[in-house]
């Protein structure tokens, strides 16, 4: 009866600090869906994902409806994945104003907090919006969308990195603002590509396009070097008629995701923050315990801040109109080199912010087990008690230690890249050729729909394209 009495307190101290990791892993929960996505089954994807973000917990609803707005864009059901990223936009507003104030980090309770998302993320859910305007044919309502991005992008522009603008949606901005006529609009997201280090020699082709739609002879004179010419399809303009415009916006590849780092006290810089930290809160939370003691608590303790596996960032594949190929992509947005750049740049202030609380946490439970074991030691002498203390110790110690994890939630279904061209055609009906199933990729767009190319006019098409299977 005393040594089962040891062991319900023992375990009793243990389930405070592993409440936390009752919920399940987000990647597992993701996965059937993910899995039907990236072997090319979307109907399947649709069928998993809608559930998941039916009914899903609040702190993971955000990012399941982030990834059920891309399913249903990749199926081209660009309505229902808009409803789907209006409420995820909202969400993201919501989240990011409740949180304002507070200290954004990797605490020991992050996973049971509701997902936030990047700023960069959050961009591109509005992104989506305008894409899938776009793909509708409502250039007025991308707009309207695109001034609310830019509002968002011009706050990132004074307040953090460079490399966090999402440079794809100022091309969409461009784009549509020429199609608009707006075209003051596109020359000054133009200026923002340039600023923000889009490929010098592909922009000046852009802004000769610009210029001979604006009929500005200054600038059709500046870029002249860099005049587009008709795609060789074998079709002719027809006499007294203009060229018009593919413009093939494709997402590719399968965007990193979040792993651990590994052990934590295996991190020098962080395992000597961590120390300082300790030797503080002991003074203040627990005198009378050793820094050697508590450290020996972590024992298989994560880094509570992950680090972006790369898993497939392969370019925009082979595509052709008729005989032609179509060349000339540029990536416009890396979300990996994003993501990573994000989290290493970024690595020591993480450390920083949460060093204090996860050195408090794992002395406060220390404190207890140690309060505890003196206890059971005092009430039953000898192999008793020597067992029951230990029994505490190592139980707390596993306890604390499966509570310091990284969150590993993100966002699954997002390509690692974002890349674009533009070409110019005779009038005529037409379609896109892909790789076939053979290839290995799987795309997923409206490129299996014919499309007409009209004097003076854009006409857009959206592909995703990655490597099959995950």
């Amino acid at each position: 009866m005393v040594i089962r009495n040891i062991c319900v307190q023992a375990f009793a101290l243990a389930h405070i600090f592993l409440v936390v990791n009752c919920s399940g892993s987000y990647a597992k929960k993701i996965r059937a869906a993910e899995e039907a996505y990236y072997t090319g089954d979307i109907d399947t994807a649709v069928q998993r994902i809608t559930p998941l973000a039916q009914d899903a917990s609040a702190k993971d609803r955000l990012l399941y409806y982030m990834e059920a707005g891309v399913i249903y864009h990749s199926k081209g059901d660009y309505v229902t994945s808009n409803e789907i990223f209006t409420r995820a936009d909202e969400m993201a507003d919501e989240i990011k104003t409740s949180i304002t104030g507070s200290v954004a980090g990797f605490l020991l309770s992050d996973r049971e907090s509701a997902f936030q998302g990047e700023n960069f993320e959050r961009i591109l859910i509005k992104y989506y919006l305008a894409l899938n305007h776009t793909l509708l044919k409502d250039l007025a309502a991308a707009k309207r969308t695109l001034r609310k991005l830019e509002a968002d992008l011009k706050d990132m522009k004074y307040e953090d990195a460079a490399y966090k603008q999402v440079l794809a949606a100022r091309y969409l901005d461009a784009l549509i603002s020429e199609e608009l006529k707006q075209f003051n609009d596109a020359r000054v997201q133009y200026k923002n590509l340039e600023m923000f280090g889009a490929d010098p020699a592909w922009l000046a082709r852009e802004r000769y396009a610009l210029a001979a739609r604006a009929r500005d002879a200054g600038d059709m004179a500046k870029y002249a070097a860099h005049k587009f010419t008709l795609l060789e399809t074998g079709v002719r303009t027809p006499a007294g008629k203009e060229a018009g415009e593919l413009v093939v916006l494709a997402q590719t590849g399968k965007a990193a995701v979040k792993a651990s780092r590994g052990n934590l006290m295996n991190d020098r810089e962080f395992a000597l923050a961590l120390r300082v930290a300790i030797d503080v809160a002991i003074l203040s939370q627990g005198k009378g315990l050793s820094t050697a003691g508590v450290i020996a608590m972590m024992g298989t303790a994560e880094n509570p801040i992950p680090r972006f596996d790369v898993r497939d960032n392969s370019p925009v594949p082979p595509l052709s109109v008729l005989a032609a190929e179509l060349t000339g992509s540029t990536v416009l947005t890396d979300f990996d080199v994003m993501a990573q750049k994000n989290f290493n740049d970024n690595y020591s202030s993480y450390i920083n912010k949460n060093v204090a609380s996860i050195a408090t946490k794992i002395v406060v439970a220390a404190v207890a087990a140690d309060a505890l074991a003196r206890e059971i030691r005092k009430n039953n002498d000898g192999v008793v008690g020597a067992l029951g203390g230990l029994a505490v110790g190592l139980g707390a110690g596993g306890a604390v230690a499966a509570t310091v994890k990284p969150d590993l939630r993100s966002w699954h279904t997002l390509p690692s890249g974002f890349a674009a061209m533009r070409v110019w055609l005779a009038p005529g009906t037409y379609s896109i050729n892909v790789p076939d199933a053979t290839s290995g990729y799987v795309v997923y767009g409206n490129h299996s729909e014919s499309f007409e190319i009209k004097p003076g006019k854009k006409t857009f098409v959206s592909l995703r394209a990655f490597r099959r299977g995950l």
